[in-house]
């Protein structure tokens, strides 16, 4: 996809309302959102690049997500830091997908480290609380899905696990 594409691979309605949010958050967080959206979105489109490893552990998961490509290898180094950084910040994004909602809602409850590798980025996210482990679990399976189906899994609202407790209403 071309990023002046008029025809974007998300429904206007979700669109406007992550512009609209960012519009509303100022100037250095307006511009790290749209830098975010677009590498994701770039992401999305060399998901066929992308090898991606997903361990769940007691206390959450450790994935390895890894490419040939350095194109791509410099879009994760970009991607996962700053994706870190937007949890940490509760800086959220994809409000209208359960999952990613109830992931900035509890995001104190997460712990995170990502290590840059010379060929991708290794991630440990973990809780002491088994109800945010579960979403931590749920998290890197949907990320996982996002490497193998590119934007036609971004498209989709990535399910809650059945034995998930909301935190949201």
């Amino acid at each position: 996809m071309n990023e002046s594409d008029d025809n974007p691979p998300f429904p206007a309605d979700r669109r406007r309302g992550g512009h609209g949010l960012a519009l509303a958050m100022g100037g250095e967080k307006q511009a790290r959102h749209q830098h975010d959206q677009e590498v994701f979105h770039r992401l999305l489109a060399l998901h066929a690049e992308i090898r991606r490893e997903l361990h769940r552990t007691e206390s959450g998961i450790r994935s390895l997500t890894t490419s040939e490509n350095p194109e791509v290898v410099g879009l994760l180094h970009d991607h996962v830091p700053s994706m870190h950084r937007r949890l940490q910040e509760n800086f959220g994004l994809r409000f209208w997908d359960p999952a990613f909602a109830e992931l900035f809602a509890q995001h104190d409850k997460v712990q995170m480290e990502v290590t840059l590798l010379p060929n991708g980025v290794l991630v440990e996210e973990r809780s002491d609380d088994p109800n945010v482990v579960r979403l931590i679990q749920a998290h890197g399976q949907i990320v996982s899905l996002f490497s193998a189906r590119g934007f036609a899994q971004a498209q989709e609202a990535s399910p809650l696990p059945e034995d998930y407790r909301r935190v949201l209403v």
